[in-house]
């Protein structure tokens, strides 16, 4: 699969490796701004000058199935849809857009289209996520009743410390919310696919600590209730202090049989009630760790077969979850996602 891809720092460098390590992707072009550091990027990944592109509607005369675009969350619509206009399908980096009705504009104009936009949750390609997936059952660990997932992360009570400099960049600054758009998309998102299920009201109560140099919710407790059902309890915060988590979160998936603890990323844990015996599936299918599996499932999407690379019509009920919890914030009562939908 030949890829062109926008931008090449920060997240978007990284994209690069993930291409070159995928046998059957091929890097067809990259637009950048250029600089010391893109040379540098060109000399690791062995980058070739006429791939190399400033001016994007040059690149996209290039021949690719796909456009990663990676750039701040203000450009991804408008880079996406010159890319949908130039005949590509393209994978948009998370969050698809900080504006709610930006996102469901696009929806409209994708409507009916033979090309694909695909957003990346490179969080849902965690092995103990989908492990818990294939382990439920009646005749195995139990089906998903609720979960309890606590995000912790931040090291320092310092205000503008170095730790916290990738936050105050002028582009985040402009950001909805980080806390809800930049990070607890992913567990959002996470919970969705683990249960099979969209959300369909949501709770929260959220604050910004003393110390912290973010604008706007720094931390918040939510809880959620499914479409199916399930339920999950869900704490977040990048301004704790000690005992910081992987941006994975830690969780706890309770079934109608046991629960599953998922902790710093460790391997799964089980522990069945009494008198029941269960295990975790070893033998489940698993595409790749990160963005590894992402470029994989896109690629049997592309295929025409099922894959776990959400469609942007799958991935605007992540998208709403955010947008609900501000709006329960800030309203104080439990909202619907059918009043964010």
């Amino acid at each position: 699969m030949k890829i062109i891809q926008v931008g090449s720092s920060g997240w978007a460098a990284g994209w690069l490796e993930y291409i070159h390590n995928e046998p059957e992707a091929e890097l067809a072009a990259i637009v950048s701004r250029g600089g010391p550091k893109f040379e540098q990027t060109k000399e690791k990944w062995q980058i070739p000058d006429e791939i190399c592109y400033t001016d994007y509607d040059e690149a996209l005369k290039c021949e690719a199935e796909l456009v990663i675009v990676a750039m701040p969350h203000k450009y991804h619509i408008p880079y996406a849809k010159k890319a949908v206009l130039a005949g590509k399908n393209v994978l948009i980096e998370k969050p698809l857009t900080d504006d709610l009705n930006e996102a469901k504009e696009f929806l409209r104009f994708m409507e009916g289209r033979k090309e694909k936009a695909f957003v990346s949750q490179n969080y849902r390609f965690r092995p103990q996520l989908w492990q818990m997936k294939a382990s439920f059952g009646e005749d195995n660990i139990g089906q998903p009743a609720w979960a309890n997932v606590t995000f912790r992360h931040g090291l320092t009570n310092e205000k503008n410390s170095e730790k916290t400099a990738w936050q105050r960049k002028d582009w985040r600054l402009e950001q909805t919310s980080l806390l809800l758009l930049e990070v607890a998309i992913h567990h959002f998102d996470m919970l969705r696919f683990v249960s099979g299920s969209n959300v369909k009201n949501v709770y929260a109560r959220g604050w910004n600590p003393a110390w912290s140099d973010l604008n706007g919710v720094g931390s918040a407790f939510v809880l959620m209730e499914f479409e199916n059902g399930f339920k999950a309890n869900y704490s977040v915060t990048e301004k704790s202090i000690g005992f910081p988590c992987g941006y994975q979160a830690n969780w706890i998936m309770q079934t109608d049989r046991g629960a599953v603890i998922w902790e710093n990323d460790e391997p799964n844990r089980l522990d069945m009630s009494l008198g029941l015996t269960g295990q975790l599936r070893d033998d489940f299918y698993f595409p790749g760790k990160d963005r590894a599996g992402v470029l994989k499932e896109v690629m049997r999407e592309l295929r025409g077969e099922e894959g776990a690379v959400p469609t942007v019509f799958d991935n605007i009920h992540s998208l709403a979850v955010s947008f609900a919890v501000l709006k329960s914030i800030e309203e104080d009562r439990t909202v619907e996602l059918s009043e964010i939908l």
